[in-house]
């Protein structure tokens, strides 16, 4: 016999014909929504040059510069159209192979300096001042001892050579030789070799068998991910990519011997020898031009002024890219709206109608010669990663020269070559860029785990050339 039920009962209820909602189908949105912008890298989209390598580090030359120039003392100063003895300082002296490749007994290195006997060289009436035309005096090198010591004699007898203490800079500006005369030393010009390494780095997600089956109240907006993709992928692989960004951003090379070796002695692991890649913003700190400014009067004009004369010595490109961080980046968009505030510009006219609105930001700058190609880097204000409390990216910024440059020696000697490109891990076919691989335990593994992966592993490094002509500007 069944059990007892009432059926329908003599009252109302507000939610008719179902009570206690159990029949409601719940309005969950179908989307989920990014409330954050997860992918906020951005700086390598614009890296579009790279080249692959088959080896784990590569290097390159770049051309030294080819004009002479002299640091020296002297012994006080000379009367008026009297030689004057000079010593070179140890910084003006290079050493070179005096006979390699080849087989020999006699010293394997000789130290050699710029001067030359003949040449004209222009000192400053005062040591350790800036002058002016109209006050150098113009000496002629009449005698060299062993590439340590020259004399010069100035060209006119009533100029004199003024005491030179501390090592002074001395220009040569030319040379001049007797009718009939013979030729002056030699001269070679160098080149620098510059050796980075590749860095892998990688990321995974993982998701159990049963989970990956169960069907979600919602799908990843706008996430591109199909039905197959793995739960989670999308965020797993926008993670790698910022990882990846980032790490070459502001990657550092492994120089802690200790810590190098606890991944080959079993510290760590064994037998898996770590290197780490040099990011973009550690060689500009250590090899490009640094732009302090006041944290108080901000970045002004006439920093970007200064700036110019620096990189100009450097015979930088006249475009450049400038990647700011956002409270700069802002900042700088107010110094230059500052020079039109008294109506040199004109942001147009309204009727009533229009919605009214005026652009205040400033794309692209030209100060004196040179021209920045303005960009708010993300992740300088990314509040996970670089722009978290205490960082002070997003007040610094770093410019990339935007054209291409010669390569001075190499396989790829005389070519020109993009001023930043991504080098990566290539041969026989395959490529270490960029690998995504999918993983099933439940199949592949021994033990039958029931979960499945997917793997990201990038073998990668940045190399810039030409650091002197790349800047860095940050608060004093």
């Amino acid at each position: 016999m069944s059990s007892f039920n009432t059926g329908g009962l003599n009252v109302a209820t507000s939610h008719n014909f179902v009570s206690y909602y159990e029949g409601h189908e719940p309005d969950i949105q179908d989307e989920l929504v990014q409330r954050y912008a997860n992918s906020m890298i951005g700086f390598l989209d614009f890296v579009n040059a790279k080249k692959a390598t088959e080896s784990l580090e590569f290097s390159r030359y770049e051309k030294d510069r080819i004009m002479p120039k002299i640091k020296a003392t002297n012994g006080g100063a000379g009367s008026a159209g009297a030689q004057v003895s000079f010593t070179v300082h140890a910084d003006a002296k290079v050493a070179i192979p005096a006979a390699a490749p080849y087989d020999t007994s006699s010293t394997p290195d000789q130290a050699t300096t710029t001067v030359k006997l003949g040449d004209l060289i222009l000192i400053k009436p005062a040591s350790g001042t800036t002058a002016s035309m109209g006050s150098y005096i113009l000496a002629l090198v009449d005698g060299t001892t062993s590439n340590t010591a020259f004399t010069a004699t100035p060209v006119n007898s009533a100029d004199a050579i003024p005491s030179i203490a501390s090592a002074d800079e001395i220009i040569i500006v030319g040379n001049g030789h007797g009718e009939g005369s013979g030729f002056s030393t030699p001269m070679s010009t160098k080149s620098t070799k510059y050796t980075e390494n590749l860095q892998i780095i990688k990321h995974r997600i993982r998701t159990t068998g049963s989970e990956e089956l169960t069907k979600k109240w919602f799908k990843e907006k706008s996430s591109g991910q199909t039905k197959f993709a793995i739960s989670g992928e999308g965020d797993a692989y926008a993670q790698f990519v910022n990882f990846v960004d980032m790490n070459l951003l502001v990657g550092e090379k492994l120089a802690n011997t200790g810590l190098a070796n606890d991944f080959i002695d079993g510290t760590y692991s064994t037998h898996e020898p770590l290197a780490l890649t040099k990011g973009l913003l550690n060689q500009i700190i250590d090899g490009g031009n640094i732009l302090n400014y006041s944290a108080v009067s901000g970045l002004t004009i006439d920093d970007i002024y200064d700036y110019n004369v620096t990189i100009d010595a450097e015979k930088a490109q006249k475009n450049n890219i400038l990647n700011a961080g956002i409270e700069l980046d802002q900042q700088l968009d107010r110094e230059l709206g500052d020079r039109f505030k008294d109506g040199s510009i004109s942001y147009g006219s309204f009727t009533m109608e229009q919605d009214k609105a005026v652009n205040l930001a400033f794309s692209k700058a030209r100060v004196g010669s040179y021209t920045y190609d303005k960009r708010c880097m993300e992740a300088f204000n990314d509040v996970q990663t670089l722009g978290a409390d205490g960082y002070g990216f997003k007040w610094e910024a770093f410019t990339v020269p935007s054209g291409s440059q010669v390569v001075a020696g190499g396989k790829e000697m005389g070519t020109r070559v993009a001023s930043l490109r991504k080098r990566f891990l290539a041969g026989k076919g395959k490529s270490r860029e960029m690998i995504v691989s999918y993983f099933d335990a439940l199949r592949d593994s021994a033990e039958g785990y029931d979960y499945e992966e997917v793997r990201y592993l990038s073998h990668v490094a940045l190399e810039a050339q030409a650091l002197n002509q790349f800047g860095y500007i940050k608060r004093a």
